[in-house]
């Protein structure tokens, strides 16, 4: 699959990032001064390996994102909305805090043993993702084509929308206004609309597309193909 790098985020954009969720940069801690955060405790000698910890992982606004990665033996949080980067230090098998700010991240293993979500500053639950949300990349019409039909919304019967195809990339039609959105692809099942920050995701049963979540928790549920 071709793929292209993302493009700087418009003001706009930006903008509800920001609204969206409280942000790291907006937190101090001062572990000197009756800090939450606790003191930074010996390695573990069963530690799971940082490769096992390191990937994308999304905030619930299901816009913004955070990559950890070992960088020449030094874990790090990356956001990916500007850049910046905390090193990390290790509390723990699955717990660990940033060198300077203190802010805290806990990693937390699914059914099957692997880690598939990260719970940072002790209150925001990020879920891990397996695609890169800073390329998007060229789906074919084979690839698209399990997507398209008619959705309505869960929790409104009068609203519809209808997924078509307009080239490589998915067009949603409001049917209540006829607005028409674009929307570029990170992996075969994750879409956004850059310009309004409008992110889509599929939720597939036994290989089929039962429903599409977007922005936080809309759900619209397929009722054609």
């Amino acid at each position: 699959m071709n793929v292209k790098t993302v493009k700087h985020r418009s003001l706009k954009a930006c903008t509800l990032v920001a609204a969206g969720l409280v942000m790291l940069s907006s937190y101090t801690a001062n572990p000197q001064k009756g800090s939450v955060f606790h003191e930074i405790r010996p390695l573990q000698t069963d530690s799971v390996s940082l490769d096992d910890l390191s990937g994308y992982f999304r905030f619930p606004n299901r816009i913004a994102y955070i990559r950890f990665f070992d960088q020449d033996g030094q874990f790090i949080a990356q956001q990916a909305w500007d850049g910046r980067t905390y090193p990390l230090q290790r509390t723990g098998s699955l717990t660990f805090q940033s060198r300077d700010e203190a802010y805290q991240v806990a990693f937390i293993g699914g059914t099957d043993g692997k880690i598939d979500k990260a719970k940072i500053l002790n209150r925001l639950m990020l879920e891990k993702v397996f695609f890169n949300p800073t390329q998007y990349v060229s789906l074919t019409a084979d690839q698209l084509m399990p997507l398209l039909g008619r959705y309505r919304l869960q929790t409104d019967n009068n609203m519809e929308i209808n997924v078509t195809r307009q080239g490589n990339k998915l067009a949603v039609e409001q049917l209540w206004d006829n607005k028409t959105i674009v929307f570029e692809a990170f992996s075969p099942t994750d879409f956004l609309n850059e310009e309004l920050s409008f992110p889509l995701t599929f939720i597939l049963a036994n290989g089929t597309v039962k429903e599409l979540i977007c922005f936080e928790s809309d759900r619209w549920e397929r009722i054609e193909q």
